[in-house]
């Protein structure tokens, strides 16, 4: 039997915004991490919670000295990884946003925890350095479902191109440079992109990759409206959507891929 969705991560809207909390019980949290959000910066969604739960399964098998979070948003990945990390390791966040980059500084300090906080494109303002582990939040949904979907207002960066691959495949190539030997890296993979290319592009890449987590929402209200555009781009192998029951569903996928 098919597991049941979770409710479909919704829209941000004005009610949304002024702060996110985070709280995982289930890897035993006590008390949650709270950062600041604003209208013109990424909020996290559901996606962000299942990258975080892999990461920090992978702290535990790895015990990183550094850690990047590459297409920060608020922040709320290298804020959370910083508090587990111990004092003296080094966490690094960027964003394509310099408002972005702005947040979560701000988000880091205000949880008293220090996070070198740049603003560029990808790798970019990396050169030169390598990481224990990168965990990817960087668009990865397919034009024009980005903007339809209430995910990505208009001051958001997105543009993944039409199948959603166009950064993560950059990240998937690029990211062997910025890791030491043995490393990892976190990323997502949403049904609403070419999923499978994404897959072959990892291990080609990779000694390992291994799937370790899935999640299926129904579409929100607004995805929902454009469900003939879904149906097309499923035709052609950009986007993938099930029935499931009496709804339409689509699955966030995280991936550790090791260096």
């Amino acid at each position: 039997m098919k597991p049941k969705p979770n409710k479909s991560p919704p829209a941000p809207s004005e009610k949304d915004e002024g702060s996110f909390s985070y709280q995982d019980k289930g890897l035993g949290d006590t008390e949650p991490v709270v950062v600041a959000t604003a209208p013109d910066v990424f909020r996290p969604t559901s996606t962000t919670l299942l990258l975080l739960r892999a990461a920090r399964k992978a702290l535990g098998e790895q015990h990183p000295r550094s850690v990047l979070d590459l297409g920060c948003g608020t922040g709320i990945v290298a804020v959370v990884l910083a508090k587990v990390l111990p004092a003296d390791a080094v966490v690094c966040a960027s964003d394509l946003s310099a408002a972005a980059v702005a947040l979560a500084q701000h988000n880091a300090e205000r949880n008293g925890l220090a996070v070198q906080c740049r603003s560029g494109s990808l790798f970019d303002p990396w050169r030169g350095q390598r990481f224990n582990l990168i965990v990817d939040d960087v668009s990865g949904v397919a034009e024009p479902l980005d903007r339809l979907s209430g995910w990505y207002p208009p001051a958001v960066p997105g543009g993944a191109g039409p199948d959603g691959t166009r950064w993560l495949l950059d990240i998937l190539d690029r990211a062997p440079d910025f890791l030491t030997p043995g490393g990892q890296l976190v990323f997502p993979v949403l049904t609403l992109s070419r999923e499978q290319l994404v897959a072959e592009r990892a291990r080609s890449r990779f000694a390992a990759v291994e799937q370790v987590e899935e999640q299926w929402y129904p579409l929100n209200a607004q995805l929902l409206e454009h469900l003939p555009l879904l149906e097309q781009m499923a035709m052609v192998g950009n986007a993938r959507v099930e029935k499931r029951g009496s709804r339409w569903c689509w699955a966030t996928k995280v991936y550790v891929a090791r260096h």
